[in-house]
């Protein structure tokens, strides 16, 4: 059975401290597990960059400053950019001279992706697993981003994020957890059940929550909660941009749980056919070596 902790805001007035029951916290459409609820907040500086690069008369000097008040998120940031994951051709040294040679989207990217790494912390078999899954989502969204008419940087950033519930359950929940991503499944929908079986919510919803809690952009909240969701002609473009890179991420070897019914290639890409016009869609095989080359960054 699940664990739960006592979380003293929701406890009843008449009932004192130590005979507080252990509950989860409710909103209007699902139960959110209070160990999640629980989770520390997302970086302070990832958190201030994303809300920075809103802000079309952003001062340089000032975004530079936030980055560079946490010594150790910046050197991060910058080995990141000297990294193979980024593959820029000159060494930065400095958070202002990347930041006048990458751009503010890039280096948002970075600091997310900064972020989420710290945010994992403790790493095991099925937290890497997670873990290249959404770095792999966020490579393929910036192959594919010229398709829908999206930066590289700001689609990898959308990628990157869209499994936050996946690893903040992880993170929160391992117990329960670890044989939910262990197991073996007929396809998507049945890994979500699964979830919702053992936590009473699935990852998507999880992560819906988790962006809204910490005050992140309200696309990400979008990408997260319907990112499995079959096409609809509501999506917004960045929604169907992840929507089609998870499912190749999972077509071309990085997928998260292993389902009978795995899309193939050919079927994760067919949402671009309308797209492509007279171009070639890229080929698996490329995709496959390149995030296979980018993710050992993070591996150094």
């Amino acid at each position: 059975m699940r664990s739960t902790v006592t979380d003293p805001r929701l406890r009843p007035a008449s009932l004192p401290a130590e005979s507080a029951p252990e509950v989860d916290f409710e909103t209007d459409v699902v139960k959110i597990p209070v160990k999640l609820c629980n989770l520390p907040p997302f970086n302070a500086i990832a958190s201030q960059v994303l809300a920075l690069t809103t802000d079309p008369d952003i001062d340089l000097r000032q975004f530079s400053k936030v980055i560079e008040g946490d010594p150790a998120f910046a050197a991060d940031i910058l080995f990141l950019a000297n990294s193979s994951l980024f593959g820029f051709p000159s060494q930065m040294h400095g958070v202002r001279h990347a930041i006048t040679l990458l751009g503010l989207e890039r280096i948002k990217a970075l600091a997310v992706t900064v972020a989420m790494r710290g945010f994992l912390s403790k790493r095991n078999a099925l937290v890497h697993q997670c873990w290249y899954h959404s770095v792999a989502c966020a490579l393929v969204c910036e192959e594919i981003s010229a398709i829908f008419d999206f930066s590289g940087d700001r689609a990898y950033t959308a990628g990157i994020m869209h499994d936050i519930g996946r690893l903040g359950l992880l993170k929160s929940y391992p117990t329960e957890m670890m044989p939910v991503l262990s197991g073996q499944y007929l396809d998507t929908q049945e890994v979500l059940r699964a979830e919702r079986a053992a936590l009473n919510v699935d990852h998507a919803r999880a992560g819906s929550w988790l962006i809204g809690n910490w005050a992140l952009p309200k696309d990400f909240s979008e990408i997260c909660e319907h990112h499995h969701d079959a096409p609809h002609a509501n999506d917004s473009e960045l929604l169907q941009l992840v929507k089609a890179a998870c499912r190749i991420a999972d077509a071309i070897g990085f997928p998260v749980v292993k389902c009978q019914q795995q899309p193939s290639y050919l079927e994760a890409i067919s949402p671009l056919t309308p797209r492509l016009g007279r171009k070639a869609a890229p080929l698996a095989e490329d995709l496959y070596a390149n995030v296979t080359a980018r993710l050992a960054a993070f591996d150094r």
